[in-house]
């Protein structure tokens, strides 16, 4: 097996056996639904707070349409996921900065095949979870089906739109989670701080949730100008891309240009990520400036 592979593997199995991996499997899904439902009983009786979500959310219109409802949660969930994977990978690699095996591993192997294994490892323990909350799911529904039938016509599932909008979704995922897991990854490496760990991670979030808002605003308004500019942009993307495929707002060939692109920013954003995980990776103490980092990615 490659150097690549071993890694992989031994991360993927170290975090998969781990308790944690195992509580947030089957405890999130809980606390999410949970945190929803209040939240939304709060909002519901609250005027001021419904007067705000007015305020600055987009209303959806009255008729809207299944794509759009898919849609709308698809742009969440990608936001959401790849800021949660994405925060994985910082931790991890800013955990591996301040261990001095890191020093005996990077004699043997290239640093560009570390960041990458990391990247891999934790897109597969993401992809792991899904599956294991799609199976909990299905437990769920299946039950609730032998207790309650109903006649909800499931061959409709298999419509080709709806097959098409999960194929959208997870293309965009995986090429919005490498760009911004490798974003993720060159901040990690970048410092060994708390306070300048907040930075990176700060901005980054910044652009996820901007990509978030912005993705709601699409499903109703994908036509506008500015949203279809901000679906060739890296950072937007992921979430903009997906939400105007899934809704079928922009042509086909504006959808697969946008993928193209996204997957070659991705490309890009890996290449430069790891210059930076190679140059800094065992460089501790110390805050690289703007020039440190332009010589880190001129470096061979």
């Amino acid at each position: 097996m490659s150097q690549l592979g071993l890694i992989i593997r031994n991360e993927y199995l170290t975090d998969v056996r781990s308790k944690s991996f195992w509580i947030s499997t089957f405890l999130v899904p809980v606390l999410m639904v949970a945190f929803g439902g209040v939240m939304g009983y709060l909002m519901a009786s609250s005027d001021s707070a419904m007067k705000l979500q007015e305020s600055i959310t987009p209303s959806p219109s009255e008729d809207m349409t299944m794509l759009q409802a898919i849609g709308l949660m698809i742009g969440v969930f990608l936001a959401l996921f790849i800021m949660m994977y994405g925060s994985q990978i910082f931790q991890k690699v800013k955990t591996e900065k301040t261990n001095r095996i890191v020093e005996i591993l990077a004699t043997c192997v290239p640093g560009r095949t570390m960041m990458l294994a990391k990247i891999i490892a934790v897109g597969l323990v993401g992809f792991t979870q899904l599956i294991l909350w799609g199976l909990l799911i299905a437990v769920i529904v299946f039950g609730l089906l032998l207790v309650l039938p109903t006649d909800f016509p499931w061959s409709t599932l298999l419509h080709y739109d709806y097959v098409m909008a999960l194929v959208w979704s997870i293309l965009y995922f995986i090429g919005g989670y490498i760009f911004f897991g490798s974003l993720y990854a060159a901040g990690g490496a970048m410092t060994d701080k708390n306070n300048e760990n907040q930075e990176y991670i700060a901005v980054l979030t910044l652009l996820l949730m901007s990509s978030f808002y912005i993705a709601m605003f699409a499903v109703d308004h994908g036509g506008a100008t500015f949203v279809r500019v901000l679906s060739y942009i890296p950072f937007t993307a992921p979430t903009i891309g997906a939400v105007n495929a899934i809704t079928q707002t922009a042509p086909l060939w504006e959808s697969i240009a946008n993928l193209i692109l996204l997957y070659l920013f991705a490309w890009l954003a890996m290449a430069l990520a790891g210059k930076i995980y190679t140059s800094s990776i065992l460089l501790k103490g110390k805050r690289f400036t703007p020039r440190d980092i332009l010589t880190f990615l001129r470096s061979k």
